[in-house]
């Protein structure tokens, strides 16, 4: 998977908008933040996952896809390598990440019409 894969998926999910921030892509629904390019490694993605157990549980499994470096520890957000991660997995990841954040009524309409 590349950059290019990540804004495909991120841009299916209604409200999602892609800003450059610091000079990098970054996804938020409104003006809650879900995604962005890594600043610390070219080949990952920063994405916010509201469950910290869940978090906890991808890293110590999969430590080859997911990592969570210290400096991201207070934002709640995992990091995933592109070049290792399934194309459906991350999918599966931005929606919950999209469900967390997106305004209800915005998510409650999407969920009726899946």
């Amino acid at each position: 998977m590349n950059f290019d894969d990540v804004r495909q998926i991120a841009l299916s999910f209604p409200g999602v908008e892609e800003h450059l921030v610091f000079g990098g892509p970054t996804f938020r629904v409104g003006k809650r933040f879900l995604a962005s390019s890594a600043k610390i490694d070219a080949d990952a993605l920063v994405l916010k996952l509201p469950d910290q157990l869940q978090r906890e549980f991808l890293v110590s499994s999969q430590p080859e896809i997911f990592y969570a470096p210290k400096h991201y520890a207070s934002f709640g957000s995992v990091l995933i390598r592109l070049s290792q991660v399934d194309r459906d997995e991350l999918r599966d990841l931005f929606e919950q990440a999209w469900c967390a954040y997106a305004p209800k009524r915005l998510v409650a309409t999407y969920q009726a019409n899946e």
